[in-house]
């Protein structure tokens, strides 16, 4: 990212220490991941590191702003009405999930970390950790 103004992104991700089935996730969630990769496989080509879990990721699109619903409120669309088929795949196939919000800051400007209740049922009720991350300047993710 080589703009000025702070961007935000959020992801759901399911993840397990043993290879699962990431066509069964994706099947049953109706839902096309934005990546998924196989416990194994390398990080990336520059270097030799192979992950250490498998992963089905839907990420959101990486906007320029400072409101963070307007990130996470495409999950909540997505996923909001699957908590049976999400809790359903966990206990099935020993998964973890995962709720993210990336923001990475330009120019000291920061967006407000406000959760709404609708938000924090929804996490609650997949049992869901939310994980913040926060980089000042262009960040790249791999995983």
């Amino acid at each position: 990212m080589t703009s000025e103004q702070t961007a935000l992104y959020a992801y759901i991700k399911f993840t397990g220490n043993d290879d699962f089935p990431l066509d069964a996730v994706t099947e049953s969630l109706g839902v096309q991941p934005t990546r998924t990769w196989k416990v194994g496989e390398r990080v990336n080509t520059h270097t030799p590191l192979k992950r250490d879990h498998t992963a089905w990721k839907y990420e959101t699109e990486t906007l320029e702003t400072l409101v963070v619903e307007e990130v996470l409120d495409p999950l909540l669309e997505n996923f909001s009405g699957k908590v049976d088929i999400i809790n359903s795949l966990k206990e099935r196939l020993n998964l973890n999930v995962q709720i993210a919000l990336v923001i990475t800051m330009e120019n000291g400007r920061t967006p407000g970390l406000v959760i709404w209740p609708e938000f924090s049922r929804f996490a609650s009720s997949i049992n869901a950790f939310i994980d913040i991350d926060m980089y000042v300047g262009a960040f790249s993710e791999d995983g």
